[in-house]
């Protein structure tokens, strides 16, 4: 560290003499500037704040002494050399009493300059180390009064002790917010970059407690929010804001709320800063949830919208469910279990009917432990849709079967599930009766008889390997088992129970 030098004459030999004839690095001091008079030298002390000022004592416009005086006013630390032609006893006993560390006579002895300044630089030297534990202290201080003052609500008969304690550290202010920050780097970094921040526009102050890193904010302090945002994103990491208090006593709600918003860390994307309204925006009207989660409704709609080739309706009914396990308020793992539980059927249906599928979805690996070890939902939606759309590509390929074909898969397959043209027209993104005339050139059916047809041929196998008829009809999708016995007399002549009693005779 080199100490601030100014040298202050009004003979310009002397001055630059001076300058020049010291090697003044090598004793730890570094001339900044030269000024020819008291008045020059006194605005450049204001601007520069050095540590050291060898002073003539008679110049014009303001002497040496005067000079002295005047910063000694405001300055009790700043040494002072006095250089000078008057060997006056009067002199010396003035300078003695404006507490200079030397007093020299022109022409100078170099020795004893070498001399002051090596004396000066081991009183600025233990100065600075006195400062530099002080402010440790007080450093360890204010932040032991932080984390006492997060910690727990403040005992009543504390109070003005710790109001004062509050004033000493100069924290006081009309308002305050916590902001808590985990970003993927060590804490003592993480600390170290916050107090940079901090330290731009002092409205805050940085904290470490248990596992955080935070800073409270001084009133308003928007852009040191601001800055710490920037901080989350470019570290990818999370930040939460807890509410505005006016008493630093009450600190530690804000704190509470900050820590819980950052609980809530794995329903957002990295380098997100939450908030409360953030917050609600994803759990709204949760209040309003009621029912129980319908698993086999996303099941039968997800393995349709595959089926039929469709990415981006697969998608949103991927992220609708996801979204009604939010609204619920399921916690992570909660959350990691049912969607492992949807992939889990889905595939299952799909593989249900036809058992060749099995093998090319089995060649593409994917684990659920690809799930599982997600740290945040919007990732773990990311990969089963990645997934799902493999599978499209993989064993649907839309792209290279005809909407009808695809239309004839799903029926072949899914023949049991409620299947609607209306519905499937929506899906296809086409007109449901532009649809229905397709599937009918195609395959000189309606599609409500084609369905119809499919569900009965399924139907009879089972009737021949002996379910009973009511058993029957709920397996190929007919709820009501009156509608069913209709449907396979129209079709067939004869009710299905006449039918399976021909077959018993048969066999």
């Amino acid at each position: 560290m080199m100490y601030q030098v100014i040298i202050v004459d009004d003979e310009p030999m002397i001055r630059e003499g001076l300058r020049s004839l010291i090697p003044w690095e090598q004793y730890g001091f570094c001339v900044k500037e030269i000024a020819k008079n008291g008045k020059e030298a006194f605005e450049l002390y204001q601007r520069l704040k050095p540590d050291l000022m060898i002073v003539d004592i008679r110049m014009p416009e303001m002497g040496g002494l005067a000079l002295i005086d005047l910063i000694r006013e405001k300055d009790s630390t700043i040494h002072f050399i006095i250089l000078t032609g008057h060997a006056d006893f009067s002199y010396a006993q003035k300078a003695l009493s404006s507490r200079v560390d030397g007093y020299l006579l022109k022409p100078l002895d170099e020795d004893e300059l070498i001399d002051l300044l090596i004396q000066i630089r081991t009183e600025l030297q233990r100065h600075n180390a006195i400062n530099l534990l002080k402010e440790k202290d007080q450093l360890w201080q204010r932040d032991l009064l932080i984390k006492e003052t997060l910690s727990e609500p403040i005992d009543e008969k504390n109070l003005m002790p710790f109001y004062e304690k509050w004033k000493g550290h100069g924290l006081l202010a009309e308002r305050y917010r916590i902001i808590l920050v985990t970003v993927p780097e060590s804490m003592d970094k993480v600390h170290a970059s916050l107090s940079s921040i901090a330290n731009e526009k002092k409205d805050a102050i940085p904290f470490s407690i248990c596992t955080f890193n935070g800073v409270i904010l001084f009133n308003d302090a928007l852009h040191t929010e601001k800055k710490v945002a920037a901080y989350i994103q470019s570290t990818k990491g999370y930040g939460a804001i807890g509410a505005t208090i006016t008493d630093p006593a009450d600190l530690y709600q804000s704190y509470e709320e900050a820590q819980s918003l950052l609980n809530q860390t794995f329903l957002f994307e990295e380098a997100t800063f939450i908030t409360k309204d953030l917050i609600a925006g994803v759990q709204e009207h949760e209040s309003e949830i009621v029912t129980e989660l319908s698993m086999d409704h996303y099941v039968e709609s997800l393995s349709i919208t595959i089926t039929l080739g469709q990415i981006e309706s697969c998608q949103s009914q991927l992220q609708e469910f996801t979204n009604e396990l939010i609204k619920r308020k399921y916690d992570s793992q909660q959350i990691k279990k049912n969607i492992v539980h949807l992939y889990s059927m889905v595939i299952n249906r799909l593989v249900l009917n036809d058992s060749r599928k099995l093998k090319s979805i089995e060649s593409t690996q994917f684990s659920t432990s690809q799930i599982y070890d997600q740290h945040h939902v919007h990732a773990i939606t990311e990969a089963v849709s990645d997934r799902f759309t493999e599978l499209i590509h993989l064993v649907y390929s839309g792209g290279k079967e005809s909407t009808i074909k695809r239309m004839l898969d799903l029926i072949k397959q899914q023949y049991d599930q409620n299947l609607r043209l209306e519905s499937l027209a929506d899906l296809l993104n086409y007109n449901s009766a532009y649809l229905g005339k397709l599937f009918r050139e195609h395959t000189g059916e309606y599609f409500n008889t084609y369905l119809d047809k499919v569900r009965i041929e399924n139907g009879k196998k089972l009737l021949v390997n002996g379910y009973k008829v009511y058993e029957v009809s709920e397996k190929i999708g007919y709820k009501d088992v009156d509608y069913f016995h209709r449907k396979f007399k129209k079709y067939e002549g004869i009710s299905p129970r006449t039918f399976q009693k021909q077959q018993t005779a048969i066999k």
